[in-house]
Formats: C-alpha cells, sequence, structure tokens
C-alpha cells in the first residue's frame, strides 16, 4: 500500500462545490412538467387567444328589436331638436338695454352654457338609447362635440367670426342638415 501524505490526498481529494443561490433542486426529472403546470399554461394561452380574439372583433354587444330601435331613434331626435331650439334660441339673444355691461355679459353667458349643456344633454341621450341606429347616432355625436367646442373656444375668448370659430360654426350647419334628413323619417 503507498503511503501518501496527508497534505496530498487532501489536494487531490475533490472539494465540494459550494452551492450556489437559485431555485432549489428537484427530487424529479427537470424535463417533465406536472399536470397543473400543463394545464396553467394551457389556460393561459386560450386567455391570449381569446384576448386577442375579443379585441380585434368586439361584440356587437346587444340586439335590438326595430320597435327598440324606432324608439330610440324618435327619443334621439327629439333631443337633438329640444337642443338645437335651445341653443338658437340662446346664441341669438340681444341685450335688451344696449351698452349695459352686466347685460352683455349674461347674454354671452347664456350662449356659452346652452352650447355646452346641450352637447352634454346630446352624449347623455346617446348614452341612454344604445338602440339607436349608428349612423344617428354619429351624426348626433358629431353635433355634440361641435356644440361642446364651440362653447369652450368662446369661453378662451375666440369671437364668432375668427378662424378658429367660423369653421366650427359651418361645422356645426352642415351637422343639423345631416340630422334634419336623418330625422326626417321619424
Amino acid at each position: 500500500m503507498p503511503e501518501t501524505s496527508p497534505t496530498e490526498s487532501a489536494s487531490t481529494a475533490k472539494a465540494p462545490k459550494p452551492k450556489t443561490p437559485g431555485f432549489p433542486k428537484s427530487s424529479t426529472s427537470s424535463q417533465a412538467l406536472s399536470v397543473p403546470t400543463i394545464a396553467a399554461l394551457a389556460l393561459a394561452v386560450i386567455g391570449i387567444v381569446l384576448a386577442v380574439f375579443g379585441w380585434f372583433y368586439p361584440s356587437s354587444g346587444q340586439k335590438f328589436s326595430d320597435d327598440q330601435r324606432t324608439e330610440a331613434k324618435g327619443k334621439v331626435c327629439d333631443a337633438q331638436a329640444v337642443v338645437r331650439q335651445g341653443t338658437q334660441f340662446n346664441t341669438n339673444l340681444q341685450n335688451p338695454v344696449p351698452g349695459d355691461l352686466a347685460g352683455d355679459l349674461a347674454v354671452g353667458t347664456n350662449a356659452r352654457l346652452s352650447l355646452f349643456a346641450g352637447g352634454a344633454y346630446l352624449h347623455q341621450r346617446l348614452e341612454a338609447n344604445p338602440a339607436a341606429p349608428a349612423d344617428l347616432a354619429t351624426a348626433v355625436g358629431d353635433m355634440a362635440d361641435t356644440l361642446e367646442a364651440l362653447s369652450i373656444n368662446y369661453l378662451a375668448g375666440h369671437s364668432p367670426d375668427d378662424a378658429v370659430q367660423q369653421p366650427l360654426r359651418d361645422q356645426l350647419r352642415g351637422e343639423i342638415d345631416v340630422l334634419d334628413n336623418l330625422c326626417q323619417s321619424q
């Protein structure tokens, strides 16, 4: 038996590897996945596919009967007519005492309020009547947006005939013409 010194045997013997941080070693093979892991992965893939499908092909939501669509159209057209009447009345008011600053301010405030409130009211009526035909809903929504834009621009100090307001006023006239045609057959 050959004799080796204690220093030689220590250097030739393999030193244990230090433990590295990380995941603990599993007693099962790393290639075999457990049934719950596979099920979770499958459900995740199905969820992603459904989410992507729903994003690109949204549901049309509710299906409405012809009576529901007709009723919604009537309500939205009536709302548009009331808003049109109110904004037309209030934006054409004249100060009963010419030159009175308080009267001028009151007339201007009523005009701005009727424009903004009219736009908000039309948006509310559209939301309350989801069965309204799409073309009518689009036209009324456009009119509501234009009314609100006019109001905000007036509040910002724009005058009726400036480069900001005049195109909006022309746009509003066109939107009213479209709505007149859509609401006539009511």
